[in-house]
């Protein structure tokens, strides 16, 4: 086995060389990646490496002289030189300080990568018949001490407080801060399993912390992963959210991964380390919200218990069921989704999302009478709800909710309206009833032509659109007399009637008094026609 060193200033370049290479079944394994040829000498002292592919322009160090300082220290391995079109003369050089071959960045395929790699192989085989690889055999085994380490802290949670000492110097080298990430991943459709997920990332990190003194991925539950790497505290590194930022668009873009990543801050210490680990913990229940897309989220933000006014957002909800306003049931899905959007906004626990929307569930099945109805299966819908891993899927079962429950309630409900173009038009006309609102408005609003608007609107509720919008606006108009507060002309401007004579006449063949006589509270119970 062969180990590779992949030189480049541009991680995206070393990435995708990296990509390239056959590693399964190969005679290849993979040693590191450096940013320039400083770093690589660096990194060939502590680990040397029998193959190097390397870039010729670089800052600090650029592959002429890596490859005249390798060549001078005694390497024993093969070098292949990456260059770009215009750099002839320097890949003349590079082949005269001792480098095997070049290839074009621009024509790299991996056909002919892994042949110019065969034939190196080959020619170290000839070199030296079975190398003896003794020091990855050791490196191989501090990693998997390593991995036994780590997984027992993040198995333990809140459990321990501090490492025991001999496992804190050896995850903490002398100068070195610990990195740690939450990661999560959607695999886009495509099922795999976990050893492969944990292969893909390890890859990843090997790019993202070139240099480190060790990494490690450890599998959690649910496509749930935790990250740490070993990272000189001398080096320049990145912010943490921009480093998540960066794994997140790699996963996607390699490995079509969608990562939600939860960052942590540098430890110095098993205690901090410890520290991190729960931290991130408590903040991947904030992952459940997943509707804005991939989330990169500092470990330090927290899930709220309480909200004053998302629990007034609550009451509202459950007192406008209560009440069984005009196609409340229709206007039903439109809040439940906005109670689960809020919840995301103000970051509170999902269990808390989850007992708002089954109470709204709970109190419109009682306003309906759904539970003397056996085939509406309450507990199957709080089982869904409850059930839910994603703000996404709660949205869609609160959809699906919405179209059981009208279903089930019919015509002796008010509301019989089953099409979504019709349900959508519905939810149009009760938030603009207000304004001056036409069938043209409603039907651009839902993409139908009016024409057919107006049948379906028929067909599904029994009543004319137009007439379902004046009897709407005049309940609204009702609710606002009763309250004594707003003269008659006030009212009537409220619901969409800047006409004071018509909305008179039109109130009064409503309820077949005139509006006055309400908001002077002068008559008796009015019963709506």
């Amino acid at each position: 086995m062969y180990k590779v060193l992949i030189i480049d200033d541009e991680m995206i370049v070393r990435h995708a060389v990296k990509t390239l290479i056959q590693w399964e079944g190969s005679k290849f394994v993979y040693s590191g990646s450096a940013s320039n040829g400083t770093s690589a000498l660096k990194m060939m002292q502590e680990q040397p490496a029998d193959i190097v592919i390397t870039d010729i322009k670089m800052p600090e160090m650029d592959g002429i002289e890596l490859i005249k300082q390798l060549t001078a220290s005694g390497f024993d391995g093969e070098i292949l030189v990456l260059s770009n079109f215009n750099d002839f003369e320097l890949v003349r050089e590079a082949l005269k300080c001792g480098a095997h071959d070049y290839m074009l960045k621009l024509t790299l395929k991996s056909d002919n990568f892994m042949q110019i790699l065969n034939e190196i192989a080959l020619k170290l085989d000839a070199k030296k018949k079975q190398p003896e690889l003794l020091a990855e055999s050791a490196q191989s085994e501090k990693t998997d001490h390593i991995h036994d380490i780590l997984t027992s802290l993040i198995s333990s949670g809140e459990g321990s407080s501090e490492l025991r000492p001999d496992a804190a110097q050896e995850l903490f080298p002398p100068d070195h801060l610990v990195h740690i990430f939450g990661v999560q991943v959607d695999t886009v459709g495509e099922k795999r399993d976990t050893l492969s997920l944990k292969h893909s990332l390890s890859q990843l990190w090997s790019d993202v912390y070139p240099g480190s003194a060790w990494q490690c991925t450890v599998a959690e539950e649910d496509q749930r992963f935790m990250f740490a790497a070993a990272y000189p505290e001398a080096l320049e590194m990145t912010e943490p959210a921009e480093m998540a930022g960066r794994i997140s668009s790699l996963a996607a873009m390699y490995y079509s991964l969608k990562a939600d990543i939860i960052y942590g801050n540098a430890a110095s210490s098993g205690k901090e380390l410890v520290e991190e680990i729960r931290l991130i913990r408590e903040a991947q229940t904030l992952l459940f919200y997943k509707s804005a897309g991939p989330i990169c989220l500092s470990c330090h933000a927290e899930a709220a218990d309480e909200d004053p006014s998302y629990q007034q957002l609550e009451a509202d909800w459950m007192e406008e069921i209560r009440k069984g306003q005009p196609e409340f049931i229709v206007r039903w899905e439109n809040r439940a989704l906005q109670i689960i959007q809020e919840g995301a906004k103000r970051q509170l626990y999902p269990r808390i999302v989850k007992r708002v929307v089954c109470e709204g569930m709970w109190t419109l099945s009682r306003k309906l009478g759904l539970e003397q109805q056996r085939s509406f299966d309450h507990s199957l819908w709080l089982e869904r709800i409850t059930g839910a891993g994603t703000d996404t899927e709660m949205m869609m079962i609160v959809e699906e909710l919405s179209h059981d429950v009208l279903e089930h309630a019919g015509s002796g409900a008010g509301v019989r309206a089953t099409r979504p173009e019709v349900r959508k038009a519905l939810v149009f006309l009760e938030e603009n009833y207000p304004r001056a609102v036409t069938i043209h408005d409603v039907a651009l609003h839902v993409n139908l032509s009016e024409t057919y608007l107006c049948q379906i609107f028929k067909t599904d509720t029994g009543k004319s659109m137009m007439t379902f919008l004046n009897e709407l606006r005049m309940a609204k108009a009702y609710e606002m007399l009763s309250s004594g507060q707003l003269l008659v002309k006030e009212v009537a401007a409220e619901v969409g009637i800047h006409d004071p004579f018509y909305f008179n006449r039109l109130f009064k063949k409503h309820y077949g008094v005139p509006p006055k006589q309400v908001k002077s509270q002068e008559t008796p119970a009015l019963k709506q026609k």
